[in-house]
């Protein structure tokens, strides 16, 4: 079955469209629906205050390491709102700088806590529980991301227009989920994006806890343990939520630092957070302690055509059997291919992604049980410009565009787009593997954060 993410032709069609009626444009004269972000001023005034420097606010008080984020140790299964690994997250200010903590204390990363231009006025929060108030919503949205991308193991990634939607509001406490993932998620404190909500919160606003009286509603359409980074999804969208809450802008620079600080020393890598956070194709590092990633450019006209098989791959298990060690010959191949990857989207020479997308470290190991090589083979016979495994799979993405048109103003690339799809569905039949094909496009959106009056 192939479709794109704006379709709704079928009741097997569990995509909503890329851009939901919730993010319709609002007259910003109609006072019930108009729109601003946490931190901005609020409808009702408060007398203006000097505000305190970040080291001189008052610090956390220690307490007992809280759960994980994501489900309890003894779940089994890996969902949308599930990270994949274990990981206890402590936020405390000390010495002028926020510091995150691993599980076993091991600082990870430190923020500098200078003063920013971005900086929410105290006064705008002082003296409420936090920044969202009884009739209003905050709406936040994060991408679908694809990881590695071939040879950028654990570092290269970017993200998709098929978005999740995490809404906040007022009221006794719920989580509603809808769409993947709402038969068998928890709709209790156990579910991974609250847990990540809490530590976001804990992070803005140290030594004050999340007010109970919320309600959650969580929008899924990107499908779990498929490769197309649910759990990062699922740990963006928590976090940043809880800054907002907290009273950060996400859209601020500083903020953002602090989501990829976070998220990156739960996942252990950056690939899939990153652009969830950012958009666009990212490149991350770690160095002394910070997380540090840089957009690559895309050209305009590239599309993915994204084969999804209906079986779920656990990145841990997957992960598991990988060699820890290399070849020097197969880490040469790697890193050159690596290279000539961001050289080819850069500069928009797309017909390179045939070479620059081959991998010998994870792709041999993670594809052969469902016959990857046959997928790739058939998509780039069919006319794409290179193909790969989606994170660790066992979704497959191929690259469809970069001859210089449009996506909205020529349909060359929507029509290769189409006769891959179809190249990709007679050769998963072939073998034997059940799924379906989605058409969808790079976004340079990455997470996003408003609130609406209701």
């Amino acid at each position: 079955m192939t479709r794109s993410v704006n379709q709704h032709t079928s009741p097997r069609v569990r995509f909503a469209a890329a851009a939901p009626r919730r993010f319709a444009a609002v007259a910003a004269s109609e006072s019930r629906r108009t729109r601003r972000r946490l931190g901005a001023p609020r409808r009702r005034a408060r007398a203006p205050r000097a505000m305190p420097s970040l080291a001189a606010r008052p610090r956390a008080a220690p307490r007992a390491p809280r759960a994980a984020l994501g489900r309890r140790a003894s779940a089994t299964k890996t969902s949308t709102s599930t990270p994949p690994r274990a990981v206890s997250v402590s936020v405390a200010r000390a010495r002028g700088a926020l510091h995150v903590a691993r599980a076993g204390g091991t600082t990870k990363s430190t923020i500098a806590a200078h003063r920013w231009s971005t900086d929410v006025d105290a006064w705008v929060i002082e003296g409420s529980d936090c920044a969202l108030e009884a009739g209003e919503r905050l709406i936040l949205s994060v991408p679908a991301t694809s990881a590695n991308m071939g040879p950028g193991f654990d570092c290269f990634g970017f993200a998709v227009d098929v978005r999740n939607e995490l809404i906040v509001e007022r009221g006794t406490f719920a989580i509603e989920i809808e769409g993947e993932g709402r038969e068998e998620l928890p709709r209790d404190e156990t579910n991974a994006i609250y847990d990540a909500v809490r530590a976001g919160f804990e992070a803005a606003r140290p030594g004050m806890k999340l007010p109970k009286d919320l309600r959650f509603t969580s929008v899924n359409r990107i499908p779990p343990a498929r490769g197309l980074g649910s759990s990062s999804a699922a740990l963006v969208s928590g976090l940043a939520c809880g800054l907002a809450l907290g009273g950060m802008d996400v859209d601020a620079p500083r903020t953002k630092q602090i989501l990829l600080n976070l998220a990156s020393d739960i996942e252990g890598h950056p690939d899939n957070v990153a652009p969830a956070i950012y958009g666009g194709f990212q490149i991350s590092i770690n160095d002394d302690n910070q997380w540090i990633t840089q957009r690559v450019s895309c050209p305009k006209d590239v599309q993915t055509v994204l084969f999804i098989p209906k079986f779920q791959s656990l990145t841990a298990e997957t992960r598991a059997q990988l060699s820890p060690t290399l070849p020097i010959a197969d880490a040469v191949h790697n890193i050159a291919r690596a290279g000539l990857l961001v050289n080819a989207f850069a500069t928009g020479n797309l017909e390179l992604l045939r070479y620059a997308t081959q991998d010998v470290i994870h792709q041999p190991i993670r594809g052969k049980p469902f016959g990857l090589d046959g997928l790739i083979d058939a998509a780039l016979k069919a006319g794409a410009q290179g193909c790969f495994m989606s994170g660790a799979g066992p979704t497959v993405l191929a690259v469809v565009g970069g001859h210089g048109g449009s996506v909205e103003n020529d349909t060359a690339g929507t029509f290769k787009a189409s006769m891959v799809a179809d190249a990709m569905m007679a050769a998963s039949r072939a073998n034997n593997v059940d799924g379906e094909v989605v058409i969808a496009s790079p976004t340079e959106t990455g997470v996003t954060a408003f609130v609406e009056f209701a």
